[in-house]
């Protein structure tokens, strides 16, 4: 069983080749306590690619690399939620209007702007981390993101219908709390640093919250990938700043 959620898990948040799930609306909402889990083994993989890449390209070819290879190994799942959050919270519409623009295939000016921001930002952060604690500090970044999806799928649902809906349903009610375990272990490995990551990460959180409640009323999947995202850019910027200080 823990295998079993574990795999949809990773199954759902990444494209690693692992065992077919073949999960029920029911276990899709359970395997949300290991998000945080799946998060730190494509946080490793990450961390892995580009500590190879490092050792044949400079240190900004290889976050170039390493940012493609993450984006990659997410299927581009929560960038698609983020640039649809783009285009409508950004417009100047009522709520009911954003969620109509946000459910459009098509992506428009905000969109590609936020994403050439956020990869341009990610790229920059990565090539300031190539210390010895790569192996911890890239795990607990992604598995911060995904646990983030856990600290706001209590909020009030934008659209009844959708994933997160679905997920929302089925979601126990301890999830947030189990699924912090890996990245408080992986903080604590770190020291002060890893503490400073899990605030900042903390605030991220609130804040994407509060926009989401202001612009649309509540949270849908695109929101949920938009938290993704940003505590992941948030927490690199972090990272990034505490390299040269805190962090060997």
């Amino acid at each position: 069983m823990i295998f079993k959620q574990l795999f949809t898990a990773l199954e759902f948040l990444t494209i690693l080749p692992v065992p077919a799930a073949n999960w029920s609306e029911e276990e899709f909402g359970r395997s949300s306590v290991w998000y945080p889990l799946a998060g730190a083994i494509l946080g490793l993989a990450a961390a892995s690619f580009f500590w190879l890449t490092r050792q044949f390209f400079p240190n900004s070819t290889a976050a170039v690399l390493t940012t493609i290879f993450w984006a990659v190994l997410t299927g581009g799942l929560h960038l698609d939620g983020f640039s649809d959050c783009c285009d409508g919270f950004f417009a100047s519409v009522t709520a009911e209007k954003r969620l109509q623009i946000m459910k459009d295939p098509c992506h428009g000016t905000f969109a590609v702007l936020g994403l050439v921001l956020l990869i341009c930002c990610k790229i920059t952060c990565i090539a300031d981390l190539s210390g010895e604690n790569d192996f911890l500090l890239f795990p607990l970044i992604a598995s911060l993101g995904r646990l983030s999806i856990l600290a706001i799928i209590r909020l009030p649902l934008a659209n009844p219908n959708g994933m997160a809906a679905s997920l929302k349903k089925n979601v126990p009610p301890y999830a947030l709390w189990a699924g912090a375990a890996a990245p408080l272990l992986l903080a604590v490995s770190l020291g002060w640093a890893g503490l400073v990551l899990i605030l900042t990460a903390s605030l991220t959180v609130f804040a994407v919250s509060r926009l989401a409640l202001a612009k649309i009323h509540g949270i849908n999947g695109d929101v949920l990938g938009m938290s993704v995202e940003l505590t992941e850019m948030v927490v690199l910027l972090a990272a990034s700043f505490l390299a040269g200080n805190l962090l060997p």
